[in-house]
């Protein structure tokens, strides 16, 4: 096969199925962390976030396709989405309600001057774990009870990566796993 062909195929792949390359470019305006360096504002696949659990009325944990990160008034945000986000995207305010309504969206939230380590949800180190469906408004968005966020790579102009271990309560439901996200600057909470 040509490297035409190869390129053509990992492209194919990427917007139709969530599979991508391993390379670790990176390129905010692509979307997302294992980027293929694509055109700018084209999704591409996550192939190192991995997350599982139950979010309440939405269901069993979808894959994640997009992880992306922001930083807003003091804290750093980062956005595992199950359907195709770009960094254009988030860009706009109120972008949740733009992202496909299938979608399952899962916010993990903690200030800007974490150090790497355990953040636990909710007091002392007011991290959060959120998430929501795609189509609607931020107002829909569940918070988890407790659980934690650790960080083992971060800095506030990206990486991230680390692992979750959430619950939630009304719902009841749960998310854990471990993810990567890429720096999108100039982005805003959904």
């Amino acid at each position: 096969m040509s490297s035409l062909s190869r390129a053509a195929g990992v492209v194919v792949c990427s917007l139709l199925f969530g599979c991508g390359s391993s390379s670790s470019g990176s390129s905010a305006s692509a979307g997302a962390s294992g980027s293929d360096g694509g055109a700018a504002g084209a999704p591409a696949a996550d192939g190192t976030t991995s997350l599982s659990g139950t979010l309440g009325d939405l269901g069993p944990v979808a894959s994640t396709t997009t992880s992306l990160m922001i930083t807003n008034s003091g804290e750093t945000l980062i956005y595992l989405s199950s359907a195709p986000i770009t960094c254009d995207m988030l860009k706009t305010s109120r972008w949740l309600g733009s992202v496909d309504a299938s979608a399952q969206v899962v916010e993990i939230v903690f200030k800007s001057t974490a150090k790497v380590g355990a953040l636990t949800i909710g007091p002392p180190d007011e991290a959060e774990v959120n998430y929501a469906k795609g189509g609607r408004s931020s107002a829909y968005e569940k918070t988890a009870s407790s659980g934690t966020v650790t960080l083992t790579t971060y800095t506030p102009q990206g990486p991230a990566e680390g692992t979750i271990e959430a619950k939630y309560a009304n719902p009841t439901g749960s998310v854990s796993g471990r993810f990567h996200a890429e720096f999108c600057d100039g982005g805003q909470g959904y």
